[in-house]
């Protein structure tokens, strides 16, 4: 719906500055030079010397109006705002296959996982490629992940429509057979989730199974 409402406000916007334009290009009336609305020939003999005398008088200079300008720069803003709304604006959906690398520092580790996330923009679940499952949560470009089984938690946030990137917290786990408590990590989206079935085959990466200590 906001969609539609900021499409809307676009048009708008636009078709007024169109109109604003064509209104700032039309020519300003005339004025009328001084004491020549008033002016009578009161006699034969004296219209050629008040003919001289006014058209010895040069006309005043009429002042240029900046109103057209002001409006003119009001109205690139405002559509420029709105452009940046409506057009540059990227829509973060997490759903579909995603690759998340995990590095370890302490003790040194690295690791693959696949996480098939379903759902919508705001919230659903996944599952990942050893057969576990969770829940994620995405806020514009913030993202947390949380397994139901397990005391792990991942946080991060979109780096691009296809990339995200973050840190992991682990408790009372083994992955990889060591004794791991933090990590980073980096996601690359493998499917848009176009092809998403229910209970769609997940790959298989045993390097880096999870167990309880």
């Amino acid at each position: 719906m906001r969609s539609k409402q900021t499409q809307w406000i676009a048009l708008y916007v636009a078709l007024a500055f169109i109109g604003l334009c064509q209104a700032a290009a039309m020519p300003l009336r005339a004025e009328q030079a001084p004491g020549q609305s008033g002016t009578t020939l009161a006699s034969p003999d004296a219209a050629p010397g008040v003919i001289e005398e006014e058209g010895g008088a040069a006309a005043p200079a009429r002042k240029k109006s900046i109103l057209p300008i002001v409006i003119g720069v009001v109205a690139v803003g405002a559509i420029a705002a709105v452009l940046a709304l409506v057009v540059l604006k990227t829509k973060y959906d997490i759903a579909g296959r995603w690759n998340f690398s995990f590095t370890s520092s302490s003790p040194a580790h690295t690791w693959v996982w696949t996480l098939l996330f379903s759902g919508d923009r705001k919230s659903g679940r996944f599952a990942d490629d050893l057969g576990d499952t969770g829940t994620y949560t995405v806020n514009d470009k913030d993202v947390t992940i949380q397994y139901d089984d397990w005391k792990i938690e991942l946080t991060g946030r979109f780096d691009g429509k296809d990339k995200m990137s973050g840190s992991a917290t682990f408790a009372g786990l083994t992955i990889g057979g060591l004794d791991i408590t933090r990590a980073t990590w980096t996601a690359t989206r493998l499917d848009d989730g176009s092809s998403l079935r229910p209970g769609a085959a997940l790959l298989q990466a045993p390097a880096g199974r999870k167990a309880k200590r």
